[in-house]
């Protein structure tokens, strides 16, 4: 094997290994580049729909956010926030949009709110259906990693 092929080697393995850490740390592949600098990967279609409340029975709002190759999208109360941000933010938490809740997660009994969320689509490849609830300490804090894409309770 010649140098120049070895380093090539060694290159895509690093890139690999980076992106397998990503995913795990449930961050976006496009924030995973190679040593030449390029995009390690196309970054990936978002479509999600979000379906908000502030309290049980109250009127729901709802909003869009679309990302693909023709553009960002966003209607509803994510217009004031921006397309491009909304989809940036969205393939940011991917891996909280996507995740099953852990089991083993302690959790403070501490009440953030009656607001709930409910958040639905795609992104990539992945299919999105996560609840978001202001009931206990872990709820509060993924109301707050998923803000701005959720609207600030109060």
């Amino acid at each position: 094997m010649t140098a120049r092929r070895a380093i090539a080697a060694c290159a895509r393995l690093a890139l690999v290994a980076a992106a397998v850490l990503a995913i795990a740390a449930g961050t976006s592949l496009a924030s995973v580049r190679p040593l030449d600098g390029h995009a390690a990967a196309a970054t990936p279609s978002v479509r999600l729909t979000i379906d908000f409340a502030r309290r049980p029975g109250a009127a729901h709002h709802v909003a869009h956010v679309g990302c693909s190759a023709s553009g960002p999208r966003v209607d509803g109360f994510l217009r004031a926030l921006g397309a491009a941000r909304a989809c940036a933010h969205a393939r940011r938490i991917a891996g909280l949009l996507a995740g099953q809740p852990d089991p083993h997660r302690a959790c403070s009994q501490i009440y953030g709110g009656p607001e709930r969320a409910l958040v639905t689509g795609t992104i990539g490849g992945r299919r999105i259906r996560h609840g978001f609830s202001r009931t206990n300490g872990c709820g509060i804090a993924d109301w707050r990693r998923a803000m701005p894409l959720l609207p600030r309770p109060g």
